[in-house]
């Protein structure tokens, strides 16, 4: 009995069916991971962004007196530097400013503004319409 050997020439379907899914997959999962990478990076430069302006806003308004600082409460302002002038590539960027009449000796204690020379500022930096850091700080009279 004969058996012929039939040479055998390219890939059959399911072979490169396989090969197909295998490369959808490599490929998918490489976007998904240049996606998530995309966003990591722009969180950061934002809240890095976010960090500088309430730092300059700070700076701004260290030699504010009490009345000053009690006039910027529940204000909205745009990003500035120490200096006053207005921070560069910060669009889209605002800070909403509380101020908050505290104890002199227990910051933990709210009191009336009459009772107090101490004043907890509290800055929120937003970045198109969402929040994306908050700081903190005791402000006194210098």
């Amino acid at each position: 009995m004969k058996t012929s050997i039939r040479a055998r020439n390219g890939f059959t379907l399911i072979e490169v069916s396989v090969a197909v899914v295998l490369i959808l997959l490599v490929a998918t999962t490489a976007a998904a991971s240049l996606r998530v990478s995309m966003a990591t990076v722009t969180g950061t430069q934002t809240s890095a962004l976010s960090a500088a302006i309430i730092r300059q806003f700070r700076e701004f308004t260290f030699q504010d007196t009490i009345e000053a600082l009690d006039a910027r409460d529940g204000e909205t302002f745009d990003p500035v530097l120490g200096n006053g002038q207005a921070m560069p590539d910060a669009e889209g960027y605002t800070m909403l400013v509380t101020v908050t009449p505290v104890d002199d000796y227990d910051p933990a204690v709210t009191v009336a503004a009459d009772d107090s020379r101490t004043r907890q500022v509290t800055v929120s930096a937003w970045f198109d319409g969402r929040q994306t850091l908050e700081a903190v700080w005791l402000a006194t009279d210098h």
